[in-house]
């Protein structure tokens, strides 16, 4: 399994639950980068901002990552709570309630897997200021891991897994992610669940470990304007009854436009975080093709985007049509690395056209 480094963070922009910050780039007041040249740069949003804008979301394609210089915030304590809509109001809900609330300051919502409900009932997440004078406690393991990794397993079971595994999401999960009982009397609710930030935050990892050998996790993220996050939830219920993919996960954050060249936001977006799971065969490779390929359709059709990072089922002009600046990608890969001393397999597929290969 991959675990996360800062470097490779930076390369694909990762975001996260911080939706009032949103991408990683707008939390970097400068790095250093080390061309192919064997040149040094310490780029910034002020200082070489072309090269900056092309390494932030670039995908290691122009040197390498020395170190990064972030803006940083306090932990604090919030209170975290959760609400069950139907996916239809999720726009007001989150426009309303959450970004229209300035207490509230990380969210992410999860959608239903169970077939009866399927990606139409969801559970918005939100972690709010209180103003509490409550200690920040020291970071800690989470120690739902092994419960959500059998949560997860649950899933690939069929429908009847699936039934469980939103059921434990929506009532077992909440009992053991480790929240804080308040003890300030002036918040007067005693039950209320109190985390911090750096604990909100925080993934170990451990849940994602895949000990089932016949079959492999794959993940998918698009992003889609607001107003049409309920058509492409619609189309992605559809395309799920007719592929053998299982999903594990759906997930939902919010992020919004960056100044980087290859920007999976072109203005506010919401993120819909897809966790699926495949068979470990020809057939199944086929059948997650096929589904990919529905899903970038679709969210190219309702005017959103996909991520690059994952299975690279996507065609060179619907990367084109995501990331309108790919020509200048391209452009100011050729100057800073002309002879392509770094390459991936990004760069070979999608980068240069056919034409223009040596």
């Amino acid at each position: 399994m991959d675990v996360l480094s800062v470097g490779g963070t930076v390369s694909v922009n990762a975001h996260g639950l911080d939706f009032r910050a949103g991408s990683l780039s707008s939390t970097i007041r400068s790095l250093r980068v080390m061309t192919a040249d064997g040149v040094v740069h310490r780029v910034s949003p002020d200082v070489e901002p072309e090269l900056f804008e092309a390494v932030v979301g670039g995908y290691g394609l122009f040197g390498v990552v020395l170190d990064v210089e972030l803006e940083l915030v306090d932990s604090e304590m919030y209170r975290l709570r959760s609400r069950t809509i139907e996916h239809r109001d999720l726009p007001e809900v989150f426009a309303a309630q959450v970004a229209g609330d300035d207490a509230v300051r990380l969210t992410y919502t999860h959608l239903s897997t169970a077939p009866g409900s399927l990606l139409q009932e969801a559970i918005v997440y939100t972690y709010e200021r209180t103003g509490t004078d409550e200690e920040v406690p020291p970071l800690r393991e989470r120690a739902s891991d092994r419960t959500s990794r059998l949560v997860f397993n649950l899933a690939r079971t069929g429908d009847l897994g699936q039934r469980v595994k939103w059921g434990a999401q929506k009532h077992v999960l909440p009992r053991v992610r480790g929240c804080l009982e308040s003890r300030n009397e002036a918040l007067r609710e005693m039950e209320a669940c109190m985390v911090a930030r750096n604990q909100a935050m925080y993934e170990s990892l451990g849940f994602l470990r895949n000990r089932l050998p016949q079959y492999t996790d794959v993940l998918h993220e698009y992003f889609l304007p607001h107003e049409q996050i309920v058509p492409f939830l619609d189309e992605l219920r559809a395309q799920l009854g007719e592929h053998d993919a299982q999903l594990l996960s759906a997930s939902i954050r919010s992020v919004h436009r960056e100044d980087v060249v290859l920007d999976y936001a072109q203005g506010e977006r919401f993120s819909v975080v897809l966790y699926l799971s495949q068979e470990v065969s020809e057939a199944g490779n086929e059948d997650m093709a096929s589904l990919t390929r529905a899903l970038v359709a679709s969210s190219l059709e309702l005017g959103g985007t996909f991520y690059l990072p994952y299975q690279q089922h996507y065609t060179r002009e619907q990367v084109a049509q995501a990331y309108p600046r790919l020509e200048e990608f391209v452009a100011t890969k050729r100057r800073y690395d002309p002879g392509l001393r770094f390459q991936n397999s990004f760069w070979v597929r999608y980068g240069p056209q056919p034409e223009e290969r040596p």
